[in-house]
């Protein structure tokens, strides 16, 4: 089990994850786009790596079974850099085993060594909130707003 930077050769398994956690969060009515997905995923491990960074978990047999997208960013009003969890997911039969907390403690790392003052991560899934809820607070983090959703129909 460990946590690695994401390499082009993991993309196809990242597709199929991404895949499975679409079908199991609020996004499962929204078109999913393998294609599409891998050539963003590829660019963000290829090109992105002075603003993006790609960590995968993985299990047995080197599996990848988890992944953080994280991206620097600064706001509009300060030049200090803060950075977001753009994605962050492990496979259901993967958690419980310490996957969701080594790629955030990388994530926190390699934000730490880039001098970012502060990470935010939302929860857009719909599932699982309390749980989520209770692991952010065990790694430090607070709760400092609310996600809004209003449906407009097919686009």
């Amino acid at each position: 089990m460990a946590v690695r930077f994401a390499q082009l050769q993991d993309v196809p398994a990242l597709v199929a994850i991404g895949e499975r956690m679409h079908g199991l969060t609020r996004f499962r009515s929204l078109d999913y786009r393998p294609q599409k997905v891998a050539q963003a995923l590829s660019d963000v491990i290829t090109k992105g790596r002075n603003k993006y960074v790609f960590f995968v978990a993985t299990g047995a047999q080197s599996r990848v079974v988890g992944g953080l997208l994280g991206v620097l960013e600064q706001h509009i009003f300060s030049d200090q850099l803060t950075a977001s969890v753009m994605h962050f997911d492990v496979l259901p039969e993967a958690r419980m085993g310490g996957h969701g907390v080594r790629l955030l403690r990388a994530f926190e790392i390699w934000c730490a060594n880039r001098g970012v003052v502060e990470i935010v991560f939302g929860v857009n899934s719909g599932e699982n909130l309390e749980a989520l809820a209770g692991f952010a607070g065990r790694m430090g983090y607070r709760v400092i707003g609310q996600n809004f959703l209003k449906a407009l129909g097919a686009a």
